[in-house]
């Protein structure tokens, strides 16, 4: 069996050996433990993750291409951006992935991309994960990295906590039309330029 530590370990790892893969759909299940919890709360810049935790079916597709699908579920504590107060959030999605051995086989899309970049064709395709997948490093994929990534992407970026509202609400960011503030902001440069 290859090291593991060829294989990055991240915040939460959890390796799976491709060649444990027969032609049956395999399904695994990940938790992640309370210490994987508070280095992926370090990693995603929250207070707190509570719990992280996915149904995964990892498939062997046209020999060389291993596809992961399934879902997570996940509980974490923001501060509310308004009054700073815990927010608790659950998150569920889908997670997706594509890997494979890119040293038995390179799919003809990715292959193509790179002989455009290659040729320094002005625009370069941007292709499907599914049309370039990640690379399977030593035999390993990471499944705890891949729901990790799929996590992150579902964090609100503005937490706020329910009936939370600015003071002044919208009445604070608007500007009277007799203000300063609503001259052309050339007009200030113009009158800094006859100064000098």
């Amino acid at each position: 069996m290859p090291n593991k530590a060829q294989l990055m370990e991240q915040e939460w790892s959890h390796f799976f050996d491709v060649e444990e893969l027969e032609k049956k759909p395999l399904k695994i299940q990940l938790q992640a433990s309370p210490e994987e919890c508070a280095d992926l709360s370090k990693r995603f810049g929250v207070e707190e993750v509570k719990s992280a935790s996915a149904d995964l079916t990892v498939t062997r597709q046209g020999g060389h291409i291993i596809y992961v699908s399934g879902t997570f579920e996940s509980m974490i504590v923001q501060n509310c951006v308004i009054t700073l107060e815990p927010v608790e959030t659950a998150l569920s999605d889908q997670v997706e992935g594509w890997f494979a051995d890119k040293e038995a086989t390179v799919s003809f899309a990715a292959a193509k991309r790179d002989r455009d970049v290659v040729q320094q064709k002005g625009e370069v395709e941007i292709l499907d994960e599914k049309d370039d997948p990640e690379a399977i490093i030593d035999g390993q994929i990471d499944l705890g990295e891949l729901v990790t990534q799929h996590i992150s992407l579902t964090i609100p970026a503005y937490p706020r906590k329910e009936g939370a509202e600015y003071e002044q609400g919208d009445a604070g960011l608007t500007v009277d039309e007799n203000s300063p503030l609503r001259k052309n902001p050339f007009e200030a440069l113009k009158s800094w330029k006859e100064e000098r």
